[in-house]
């Protein structure tokens, strides 16, 4: 895994010292690739390429990037991994002749493109990637991103220059922090989601490329978008024989595709469904004990590091353990928020890059269980989304109108109180927060609307939300209410929350991360599953269970989803998040980002004194304020 980084000038008169700026903008992302770096221009385009290497296969000097294809046509700067390469080099060879220089499978990108191009190409490559491809022959500069959004990459266009790069630090550095102008629809976006969605960024004029996209560029504009894979091309609707030994081995097939590397892999276990059996699978088809790294927390509510541990003993790896307190979050908060580079309200970034610190520490690569929820349905919404549809049919809405109306006046910090004697025994944490998105969704017309009301971190905002006239949830209102909800889950949520959080947290610990659940062919498959198959009796993940039991005892999993989120609620009772919090609250320009200062500052009284909204929307207040202060 790797960074990459580069620009091409359209002027000919900009006062810019070209060679001393691809080196700056390129060692700022030196943690996604503090191996070996490379550079390649062409002085006639003025385009230049910078590449930062995390050596994961042919750790050799042979494998350096940027690269150029046999031909010398094509010249590339790639981050990530194509599992299938093997397989591709082989073909090249034995059909097509081609001579390889080095073992990468950035070369096989290379030479796949120069025979059937890039469109074509793509349709062959399985894996996670983000690549640059410059055209000699056609001028074209082309930004790729793979079909789920694993790997970054974010662009920057005006009609002077194209920056681009796998973090927004780059195109920071490029101009020096100035020349940069906030985004209000990327900002209103982050009220509303905790989440900046592609296409938009916390800058104008400044892009991230969406899952499955080609953007290609040409003398200083975009010529086309192309889109060359869709999940939604395998609806659920298609009726399938429902086999699942065959869902078993394309799990085990993906899972052992992704442990191919020139260094040690090792997993992250949570102690939940999905990490436990991609760990299964991995010991199963490893002739040594495996690496295992688990996060908790001392907030037993909060904390599955037990159940792991159980997991790891009967899997026999060697296993590896952090907890997270509140001083961790403390210490680590700034730095890690920081590192996102605009800003990102998802709390559990927190473990998650404290998880890859650790794991840095033993190993380069980790397969996670990241997809598994998305895939095989995993989420408490989508039970609602089921209940919902079902009972939207049978009531009026003046009905669920007036059930709405009595759910917004009970004593909400007051429920939470009685409610935490069941929230162990139950899985129920946040029973507030659940209740406030039970009463959005009750009077939903649309499965658009459906989303949004679901989604929203910040009930203030919702009326202007629903009023929006970007449509990344629109996408699926002629399909059933479950399978909108799961596929704009893997458009969105999927891409620009769980995603973002696991790239950025572990490539600022030069980790990589792969993602089992997540190869396309597996994907592909599950999405032609009717859902009655995934969901049944109000249990999610059916499918999954049902095969992790082949190779774990059902008692150390069988139990409510407890998800992975940080104790919020309990941290901001103590002094030093609460010292921490006003600090931010109190010493920030909130101007900067269009909120309104005093309303900020009266939701943190009213929150301190009366825990009226979940911890959250206070929450996506630190995340901006720290943002802020950092870019002021």
């Amino acid at each position: 895994m790797c960074g990459i980084a580069g620009f091409q000038i359209f002027k000919n008169n900009l006062d810019i010292d070209c060679t001393k700026k691809i080196k700056e903008i390129t060692e700022v992302i030196n943690h996604r690739g503090p191996d070996s770096e490379g550079f390649w221009s062409c002085g006639k385009e003025q385009i230049y390429f910078g590449h930062k290497r995390l050596s994961i296969i042919d750790l050799s000097i042979k494998g350096k990037q940027p690269m150029i294809s046999n031909n010398g046509r094509f010249i590339i700067t790639y981050n990530g991994e194509i599992y299938n390469y093997k397989n591709l080099k082989k073909l090249l060879e034995s059909k097509y002749g081609v001579k390889f220089k080095n073992k990468t499978d950035t070369q096989v990108i290379l030479e796949l493109i120069s025979i059937f191009g890039l469109y074509e190409a793509l349709q062959m490559m399985e894996g996670m990637f983000a690549f640059v491809l410059f055209d000699k022959q056609s001028k074209v500069v082309s930004l790729v991103r793979d079909r789920f959004g694993e790997k970054p990459l974010f662009y920057y266009i005006d009609n002077k220059y194209v920056i681009f790069s796998s973090e927004l630090k780059s195109i920071k550095k490029f101009f020096n922090n100035t020349n940069l102008n906030i985004s209000k629809i990327g900002i209103q976006n982050y009220k509303y989601l905790g989440y900046i969605p592609a296409p938009y960024s916390i800058y104008e004029k400044t892009y991230k490329i969406l899952p499955s996209q080609i953007v290609n560029i040409k003398n200083g504009r975009i010529i086309d978008k192309l889109i060359y894979w869709n999940h939604s091309n395998n609806s659920n609707n298609i009726k399938t024989q429902f086999n699942l030994d065959s869902i078993e081995a394309s799990i085990e097939e993906s899972v052992k595709k992704m442990m191919v590397a020139d260094v040690d892999v090792g997993c992250f276990l949570s102690g939940g469904i999905d990490s436990s059996l991609i760990a299964a699978m991995m010991q199963k088809n490893s002739p040594k004990k495996i690496n295992t790294f688990t996060v908790g927390f001392y907030e037993q509510n909060y904390d599955e590091s037990i159940y792991a541990k159980k997991i790891s003993n009967y899997l026999n790896t060697n296993h590896f353990e952090i907890k997270v307190s509140i001083l961790d979050m403390i210490l680590n908060i700034k730095k890690i928020i920081e590192n996102f580079d605009e800003p990102f309200a998802d709390s559990s970034a927190i473990p998650t890059e404290l998880i890859s610190s650790l794991a840095s520490q033993k190993t380069k690569v980790i397969l996670s269980g990241d997809g598994g929820d998305e895939i095989f349905l995993g989420y408490n919404r989508y039970i609602y989304a089921k209940k919902l549809s079902f009972f939207k049919n049978l009531s009026p809405l003046f009905v669920r109108t007036i059930l709405q109306k009595i759910i917004n006046i009970l004593p909400l910090g007051f429920l939470d109180i009685l409610s935490t004697p069941f929230q162990k025994a139950f899985g129920i944490q946040g029973f507030s927060h659940k209740l406030i998105k039970l009463s959005n969704i009750l009077t939903y017309e649309n499965n658009e609307q459906f989303y949004k009301k679901l989604n929203i971190i910040d009930n203030n905002f919702l009326n202007e939300f629903l009023k929006t006239k970007e449509n990344f949830f629109s996408k699926y209102n002629d399909t059933n209410l479950l399978e909108s909800v799961q596929k704009n889950d893997i458009d969105n949520y999927l891409c620009n929350d769980i995603l973002t959080k696991v790239d950025r947290s572990s490539m600022m610990n030069s980790l990589e991360v792969r993602s089992p659940f997540l190869d396309h062919l597996l994907v592909e498959k599950m999405m032609k599953i009717p859902s009655k198959f995934k969901i049944k009796n109000n249990k999610l993940k059916i499918i999954l269970k049902d095969i992790l039991e082949k190779y774990v005892p059902k008692v150390y999993f069988d139990r409510p989803k407890m998800g992975f989120a940080i104790p919020l609620e309990s941290w901001f009772d103590k002094e030093k998040m609460l010292n921490l919090s006003d600090e931010l609250i109190y010493d920030t320009e909130w101007s900067r980002l269009f909120y309104d200062e005093n309303k900020v500052k009266k939701n943190w009284e009213k929150y301190k004194k009366f825990k009226s909204f979940p911890a959250i929307k206070i929450w996506s207040y630190l995340v901006s304020a720290i943002w802020i202060n950092k870019n002021s």
